[in-house]
C-alpha cells in the first residue's frame, strides 16, 4: 500500500513536470516542449522521418500522462467521499485505487512502446547521445554541466565519453 502511494506521488510529480513543458514558460502553448524537441533534433541531427516518429511519440506520451493526471484528480473526490461517510467506504477507495492503477499501467505501456519506437527510428550514434541525455539530464544538450560533474566534452567524472557530444 505504501509503495502504491509513493508511486502515485511520483507519477503526479512527473505529470506536473510534463504539464509545465506543455504550456511553455511564459504561457505560450507548447513553446517549451517545441523548443526542447527542436534542440533535441539539432543535437541528434535527425532526418524528417525520425523527427516525425519522435514528435508523435512525445505527443502520445503526453496525452496518456494527461489522462492519468485527470484520473488521479478524479480519485480525490472518491477519497473525500470515503472520509466523509459515517463509516469508511473501503470499496470506493479500492475502486479508485484500481482505476488509478489502470492509468499508471497505461502510462507504463505507452512509454515503453514509444521508447521502443524512438529506439528503432534512431541510428546507434543517435541512440547513444539520447541515452546520455536521458541519464545525465538536459543540461548536456546545451553543452552545460550537471552539478559541475559533467561538461560538454566529458561523459563522466573519470574520463571522456565514448560518444562525442
Amino acid at each position: 500500500m505504501f509503495g502504491f502511494i509513493i508511486g502515485t506521488l511520483s507519477l503526479i510529480g512527473l505529470i506536473k513536470v510534463a504539464r509545465w513543458g506543455r504550456h511553455g514558460r511564459h504561457g505560450r502553448g507548447g513553446g517549451w516542449s517545441r523548443w526542447m524537441l527542436r534542440r533535441l533534433f539539432q543535437r541528434l541531427d535527425t532526418t524528417p522521418g525520425q523527427e516525425k516518429v519522435v514528435a508523435e511519440a512525445v505527443h502520445d506520451a503526453q496525452r496518456v500522462m494527461w489522462q492519468a493526471r485527470e484520473q488521479m484528480f478524479r480519485a480525490r473526490s472518491d477519497y473525500a467521499k470515503a472520509m466523509r461517510g459515517e463509516s469508511f467506504d473501503n470499496e470506493a477507495v479500492n475502486d479508485a485505487f484500481e482505476q488509478q492503477q489502470a492509468s499508471v499501467d497505461e502510462v507504463k505501456k505507452t512509454l515503453k512502446e514509444k521508447m521502443q519506437a524512438i529506439h528503432e527510428a534512431l541510428d546507434p550514434r543517435q541512440r547513444a547521445i539520447l541515452a546520455d541525455l536521458i541519464e545525465f539530464g538536459p543540461g548536456r544538450m546545451h553543452g552545460g554541466h550537471c552539478a559541475g560533474r559533467f561538461s560538454h566534452d566529458r561523459g563522466s567524472v573519470g574520463g571522456p565519453s565514448t560518444v562525442s557530444v
